[in-house]
């Protein structure tokens, strides 16, 4: 980083578990002063800080400078770096993280996105015409198993987080990127980070959606059933035949390997899968919903993953109907969810953007 005695102002908007590792690695600059937004961690995080116990970077604790619910909270910041780690509306191509971070963006702030999924910069772009953007792929398996408490078990890269600019406007978005990625050494530059998406998009894709309808962890799933397993490989499948219909360059091997890296790695619980055995609404719209649209503005036909996504969709309807149900009668007990079976009905087709 430059030479400065300033404070270096960051918000990181999603404190899961991704966004709270970022949060710690960059508080690890002693100039950064760190602001977070929580929603049902809040209080934890505010009382206790965070905790985190990880392969890559060791244990360690860290308060937040400022926690809030709502960036309208800090508004009067000047924010060198808003970092959204936050999930993906359920909405099709919405501009929900955009307008939620715009009272906290100026044009000198650097947005930074860290979701999953394809196509995440754009509402981003859509609502910030100007500001460079930073688009983060994390190659680590992290959960929060308890509000406030982080732990990263496995990593699937020597790299924590592949950095790269979103359609980078002039010599100050690479500038940026490089100062950025000095926060931390597992942080890595690269050149081409819609390629990388779509790599990471090949495992994400094919294994979010299988572990969380059979409630299986990547490793159970490689012993199991085969149809599991059959159904990871036709998504990767049809998920590189979409990448390479959009002139995006891709090992014609890759399909293949999302099993072999998943095999030789130590098991994986997927963000889809955390979710589900919590019964809360899945980010099936950035690694599903996207496919479904991009394949169908492209003539490419992607039967499994449209089946996917018809019953993600459905569980996410049930999670959703049962947590207002308990919010609507708070002494009413309500059954837990139960993953279903991978015996599913016609796909609903997913709306085109």
């Amino acid at each position: 980083m430059k030479a400065r005695s300033n404070p270096i102002e960051i918000l990181v908007f999603g404190t899961g578990a991704v966004g709270s590792t970022l949060a710690w690695r960059l508080a690890q600059n002693p100039l950064a002063r760190l602001s977070v937004v929580c929603r049902s961690n809040y209080d934890a995080v505010r009382t206790g800080g965070i905790t985190l116990n990880t392969k890559i970077w060791g244990n360690g604790h860290f308060m937040p400078h400022r926690v809030v619910r709502s960036p309208l909270e800090v508004s009067r910041v000047p924010f060198d770096y808003v970092i959204c780690s936050n999930k993906v509306s359920p909405i099709p191509d919405d501009d929900t993280t955009a307008r939620s971070i715009a009272p906290v963006v100026s044009p000198r702030t650097v947005l930074v996105t860290a979701q999953n999924g394809v196509g995440v910069e754009t509402p981003l772009r859509r609502t910030f015409h100007n500001n460079t953007i930073l688009s983060a792929i994390c190659y680590i398996s992290c959960l929060q198993p308890v509000p406030g408490f982080i732990t990263q078990p496995a990593g699937i890269r020597a790299h924590a987080f592949h950095i790269g600019t979103f359609d980078a406007r002039s010599p100050r978005d690479e500038t940026r990127l490089a100062q950025f990625v000095k926060f931390d050494k597992a942080f890595q530059a690269i050149e081409d980070v819609q390629q990388e998406r779509w790599c990471k998009q090949i495992f994400n894709g094919a294994w979010n959606p299988v572990t969380a309808i059979s409630g299986l962890d990547t490793h159970q799933i490689l012993n199991s059933s085969s149809l599991f397993l059959d159904n990871v490989q036709n998504l990767a499948r049809e998920i590189w035949q979409v990448a390479s219909k959009l002139g995006i360059s891709l090992p014609e091997d890759l399909p293949e390997k999302t099993v072999s890296i998943a095999r030789s790695s130590n098991p994986v619980v997927p963000s889809m899968l955390q979710d589900a055995r919590r019964a809360r609404p899945m980010e099936i719209e950035s690694l599903c919903g996207n496919i479904c649209r991009q394949a169908d503005k492209l003539g490419v036909p992607v039967p499994t993953v449209k089946m996917m996504y018809d019953k993600l969709f459905s569980m996410n309807q049930a999670f959703t109907t049962a947590a207002e149900e308990k919010l609507a009668s708070p002494g009413l007990m309500v059954p837990p969810q139960t993953l279903p079976h991978l015996d599913m009905p016609p796909a609903r087709v997913a709306a085109t953007a």
